[in-house]
């Protein structure tokens, strides 16, 4: 949340709430002191603005009596945290943070980063912390600090496999943890939220909780797509010191998720569906879903991780100079219904013809349903509409804003508004594909002739397949959920598909009896045919 004054005092001079990371009292002979931790934004010549963790101000202040050190205290701390913060909550003021660092996340600096960045942030903002307490020793001038309160009140957590992250907040003691900060890209996000819930199982009071529990992002992957947004939304620096910087005010806001899982094909008769509907979905996701050329671009990128998010634009190129063609994506989606006013931003940037993203994705909202028909078996839902030889060349379903650092390509997206974004894209020359691309950095493709936006409350796709029997990706939330192929490894010797998994209670068993946690990246698998989403407003 930006504050509408952008200064605030300490002592004579002036800081900006934004830069400011946490507040130290002094100790011994220094107790009657106040430090303020700053990480100033800077602008470089060959740089756009960002912060570092190498780059601290500190502030200090002196006090004649220890009641006018906690005053000041708490007029900064009204003044330079979020009206919302977490830690202007005293039931927070205990409490530890869990962070997920994942080394292997983007290029592989995952840990360089945190202990560079990330980490001096958060010694400063859970370290020396000036609790409520002092109020009790008011009287006592020479009080100091307890000693304890120099601990740190961070635990870290660095992943060595695929899979840690989420055993870990599977058995996170939710009572004990304010937050947990991821450190990586969107894999490990996926990883953590999965695992909080998954251990919440049917329980309606810890599946509140679990809910509830806030999860902080600090990019250090390749896509960042949710730290983009929340920095878009923001007006901040996206980069590693800027997100522990939010971490360390302790703003939040409720993000939408949606339940991802197999279309059972046999669910012809409504009972069977209903049966269907009361099973637990394969995972949780709170980013994206993609098929075809965007999931192609995703996966087939990995071999350039080297790269960092520039191996996204040049397999994108790859992937354009040399198209693969898909046949037979059906798209079936319950389109969200919404009010004029709620689709136009007018505070927001602007495209070539003068007019804003969001407009554009407003009125290319309305293109996209019109080009649809209502279902024939559901008035609710609509299938969409395509011209006599065309086909679907790509979707990508988008619960935010941003797709990578330089993709812009949802700006009708919202945090809470209860849908996801759908980009489809259809057949188009390569020459229409190039400068399609070159337009999803500013969020102009909407009305690209070649793009169907929509918004949907649920959707069901049904996944193609190519000319040359290649790509046949289905990813959500960058992690690799299905590939075409795989389904015949599943056949049984009477040439009858088994079936992928059978849900026990939170578990789940797989054709060679290995049994799994439900919700685990090892139960996220699932066949390459008819899926579904359905989106849950505020997660």
């Amino acid at each position: 949340q930006m504050r509408a004054f952008p200064r605030v005092a300490v002592g004579d001079a002036w800081v900006d709430p934004n830069d400011v990371a946490g507040f130290t009292r002094g100790v011994g002979q220094n107790a009657l002191t106040l430090t303020v931790h700053t990480f100033p934004s800077t602008r470089g010549v060959f740089r756009r603005n960002g912060r570092s963790g190498n780059r601290r101000v500190d502030r200090t202040v002196s006090f004649d009596t220890l009641v006018d050190l906690i005053a000041t205290r708490d007029r900064l701390r009204g003044e330079c945290l979020p009206g919302n913060s977490l830690w202007l909550d005293p039931q927070n003021d205990r409490k530890r943070v869990m962070v997920v660092v994942n080394p292997h996340a983007g290029n592989g600096r995952g840990v360089k980063v945190f202990e560079k960045d990330v980490a001096p942030v958060l010694r400063c903002a859970f370290a020396d912390y000036p609790t409520r307490n002092d109020e009790e020793t008011v009287n006592d001038v020479s009080s100091t600090p307890s000693p304890s309160r120099n601990e740190s009140r961070f635990d870290v957590l660095i992943t060595q496999k695929r899979g840690d992250a989420f055993e870990h907040c599977f058995r996170l003691d939710l009572d004990l943890y304010a937050g947990v900060v991821c450190v990586g890209g969107d894999g490990t996000v996926a990883e953590v939220r999965n695992g909080i819930l998954a251990q919440c199982g049917d329980d309606c009071e810890l599946n509140k909780k679990g809910n509830l529990l806030p999860v902080g992002v600090v990019p250090t992957g390749s896509g960042n797509a949710l730290a983009k947004s929340f920095s878009y939304a923001t007006h901040t620096p996206c980069d590693a010191t800027s997100a522990a910087l939010a971490v360390a005010r302790g703003g939040w806001c409720f993000l939408d998720a949606a339940d991802f899982d197999e279309v059972n094909e046999e669910s012809l008769d409504e009972e069977t569906q209903n049966t269907h509907q009361k099973t637990k979905p394969a995972m949780r996701s709170l980013l994206s879903l993609s098929w075809g050329l965007f999931a192609d671009i995703d996966i087939e990128s990995e071999r350039c991780r080297w790269l960092g998010g520039a191996r996204f634009t040049a397999q994108a190129v790859v992937r354009i100079l040399f198209p693969r063609k898909y046949k037979g994506c059906v798209l079936r989606f319950k389109p969200l219904v919404m009010r004029d006013e709620e689709s136009i931003d007018a505070d927001d940037v602007e495209i070539n013809n003068g007019s804003s993203v969001r407009a554009a994705a407003a009125r290319a909202l309305v293109k996209g349903h019109a080009l649809s028909e209502i279902d024939n078996t559901n008035p609710e839902w609509r299938t969409l509409r395509l011209e006599k030889g065309n086909h679907i060349k790509g979707v990508f379903a988008l619960n935010v804003p941003w797709a990578t650092l330089a993709a812009h390509a949802a700006p009708g997206a919202a945090f809470h508004d209860g849908a996801f974004d759908v980009v489809v894209v259809k057949t188009a020359s390569r020459l229409q594909m190039l400068r399609l691309l070159l337009s999803f950095e500013l969020g102009g493709h909407t009305e690209h002739r070649a793009v169907t936006y929509l918004k949907c409350v649920e959707f069901e796709l049904t996944p193609g397949v190519s000319d040359d029997g290649k790509g046949g990706y289905l990813v959500v939330d960058g992690e690799l959920v299905s590939r075409f192929g795989d389904e015949k490894k599943q056949e049984g010797n009477d040439g009858k598909k088994n079936d992928s998994k059978k849900l026990l209670g939170n578990h789940q068993s797989t054709e060679s009896g290995i049994t799994v946690k439900h919700g685990s990246p090892d139960s996220w698998r699932v066949r390459y045919g008819p899926t579904k989403m359905r989106v849950t407003k505020g997660g």
